[in-house]
């Protein structure tokens, strides 16, 4: 292949099976129950989630969908799609009253976790954006509404889903092109709504301020669906997916996030080495700036050493490549639609980062690895990711509220991720969480009584920033030594683990 098309195959670890080391970086896929858990065991409750439901707690989990539960959730989805049907300027509340109505009817279809329908809610949020704008004024912001104020809702009263699958169980979903046929679908529906959002934005005759509404609606768009489900395919080995992956990155003008995610955070994540780890105390305003400038020059220095490994000159980086990638987009909107495209393009870009970068906020606060020697740290555990079970911000966002599992195994699709009772637990989803991100006092006495607990069960452990609740008295040295060494035992038996399973 010409030398200008490598960087379509490259990054992140590609093999064929991953070691207990490299299975947090790695595309192949490492599939393991938890220590001292049968085989697909449900999630322990936790008494901290704010949540009406719980679902799953006693299926068989290796138990697949029969054909009725499959038509169920095909007759939910015709419906759910048709609410697009509804005139917003007439029927806006019958509109909002009968989505309202469609999700909660989903406590009562069951969901084995074999079908992929219910994924497919995330039409949802394009068809809120436009029915909005469509109202214009300040209608035009109504995506905010569901964002922090409805899902939030259904998180509360749909509940959550503990339910696991057996080893075999996911060796057979993680084949399962379904699952993948809707990631690949992301990618031209993002697309299609910059398209379209571009057009309105020259054509729609619209105020500053709908202009920008319209802008940040969309933004949530590529934050929400585009990132989320690029993220997804960019851990996967097949090189389509990764191209497809990186081209929804670049829709939010952050392409780089791909070499700095794959080989940056899901290596460093947990420690001070890596700027996507919120730290104990850091508000999400001190931890904005940082992450974003943080992950940029990760990825330079990333690329910088992959240039000087291969012997490759200057011109084979790939993030002017991206930054490229994102200009071309931009500037084709603005030849099909009008120029409007440009400051459009650039206001749901910066929406669509923050948005993500909040995700990121909340998804490791305060977690850390410990240090066994200088410069290497315990491997990548579930108890060092936050994990949300609520079922549909999971649908959502591909399930990516699992994120312990993720981290600790980062070759698996979405659809076989398992929530682990070692990992610790937000009270409720990331819509919640956000919105308490955004005033930190609320987090903080939300987090902190939470991350303090989880902390002291992290026996000897000397943590970097904040307390450290789970030390013995004595001498500083001994501590941290007792810390490494309890760090030490707990990384070569989760070997063990990996090694028999």
């Amino acid at each position: 292949l010409p030398r200008r098309l490598v960087w379509v195959w490259s990054m992140p670890v590609l093999e064929e099976t991953a070691t207990a080391e490299t299975a947090c970086i790695s595309t192949a896929p490492t599939f393991e129950q938890e220590a001292g858990r049968p085989d697909g065991a449900r999630k322990a409750r936790d008494a901290g989630w704010w949540a009406f439901m719980e679902h799953n707690g006693d299926r068989d989990p290796s138990a697949s969908s029969s054909w009725k539960i499959s038509a169920l959730w095909c007759s939910w989805l015709m419906a759910f799609a048709s609410m697009a049907l509804i005139p917003a300027q007439e029927h806006w509340w019958l509109f909002n009253g009968t989505v309202m109505a469609l999700v909660l009817l989903t406590i009562w279809i069951p969901d084995q976790g074999d079908t992929v329908i219910p994924y497919y809610c995330i039409i949802i949020l394009p068809i809120v954006v436009f029915k909005s704008v469509a109202l214009g004024g300040l209608w035009t912001f109504g995506i905010l509404g569901y964002a922090f104020v409805v899902v939030p809702f259904w998180d509360c009263f749909v509940g959550v889903d503990v339910g696991n699958n057996t080893k075999e169980v996911q060796k057979q979903l993680h084949e399962a092109f379904r699952f993948e046929l809707l990631t690949l679908l992301i990618a031209p529906g993002v697309l299609a709504c910059l398209a379209y959002g571009s057009w309105l934005a020259n054509f729609g005759g619209f105020s500053l301020v709908e202009l920008f509404g319209l802008s940040l609606s969309v933004g949530v768009i590529t934050g929400v669906v585009g990132i989320v489900a690029g993220h997804e395919l960019c851990h996967r080995a097949s090189w389509y997916e990764r191209l497809l992956g990186r081209l929804l990155l670049c829709c939010a003008t952050y392409g780089h996030f791909y070499i700095e995610h794959t080989l940056g955070h899901h290596k460093w994540v947990g420690t001070d080495h890596d700027p996507a780890t919120a730290r104990y105390g850091e508000s999400f305003y001190a931890f904005l700036p940082r992450v974003v400038w943080g992950e940029f020059l990760s990825a330079w220095r990333i690329e910088s050493e992959r240039l000087q490994r291969r012997g490759l000159p200057w011109w084979h980086r790939e993030i002017p490549a991206y930054f490229l990638a994102s200009l071309t987009v931009a500037c084709s909107l603005a030849v099909l639609t009008g120029p409007m495209a440009f400051p459009f393009f650039a206001v749901q870009s910066v929406v669509a980062i923050i948005l993500f970068q909040s995700v990121n906020y909340v998804e490791h606060y305060g977690l850390e690895r410990a240090e066994m020697q200088p410069g290497q740290y315990e491997i990548v555990q579930p108890k060092h990711s936050w994990d949300a079970p609520t079922r549909i911000t999971n649908h959502i966002m591909f399930r990516l509220q699992r994120h312990a599992d993720h981290h600790a195994h980062a070759g698996k699709r979405y659809q076989t991720l398992q929530a682990y009772d070692s990992a610790p637990q937000m009270p409720s989803g990331y819509a919640t969480m956000l919105l308490l991100a955004f005033v930190p006092p609320l987090w903080r006495s939300v987090m902190h009584p939470r991350l303090l607990a989880h902390r002291s069960r992290q026996s000897g452990q000397a943590f970097r920033h904040g307390p450290s609740p789970g030390l013995r008295e004595g001498p500083r040295q001994s501590q941290d030594m007792g810390g490494k060494a309890g760090a030490m035992k707990e990384a070569s038996s989760l070997r063990l683990r990996m090694v028999g399973a």
